[in-house]
């Protein structure tokens, strides 16, 4: 049995890729967001405040994407019940929507996170960055 694991990780050029997309959305909704990008150990790889901004969101959005990476699923789709557990035990933690996890075959590459607008908005805005990868 190997001792090492070879995966695959999300790169500059992706994460870069899914902040122009997710920032074009975002204008042509009409709606000033922050939107960041983690890798799967949720360190930021990109960020953008657009003009208009509230300027809270840079940790709303670092929050959101950490979420979605570590747990793998959206933001704002986690019961009650673990939610309390993990925002009282993890300083990152935070249920709101707008976080989505960015996976390849079942393997978690990171996460894209918006906020600033409205959930409903954010989440669209976050799948638009999505949906600029190739993900199949």
């Amino acid at each position: 049995m190997s001792e090492t694991v070879i995966t695959e990780q999300l790169g500059e050029r992706g994460a870069l890729k899914m902040l122009k997309f997710a920032v074009e959305k975002a204008r042509e909704l009409g709606t000033p967001v922050g939107v960041g990008i983690v890798d799967a150990g949720g360190h930021l790889r990109s960020w953008a405040l657009m003009d208009g901004a509230p300027k809270l969101a840079y940790d709303v959005v670092l929050k959101k994407a950490r979420t979605a990476a570590y747990m793998g699923q959206p933001t704002g789709d986690i019961p009650p019940e673990p939610a309390a557990v993990l925002s009282q035990a993890a300083t990152d933690f935070v249920n709101l929507p707008g976080g989505l996890p960015v996976i390849k075959d079942g393997q978690v590459l990171g996460a894209i996170a918006v906020a600033g607008s409205d959930p409903k908005t954010d989440v669209v805005v976050a799948e638009a960055g999505i949906a600029a990868l190739d993900l199949a």
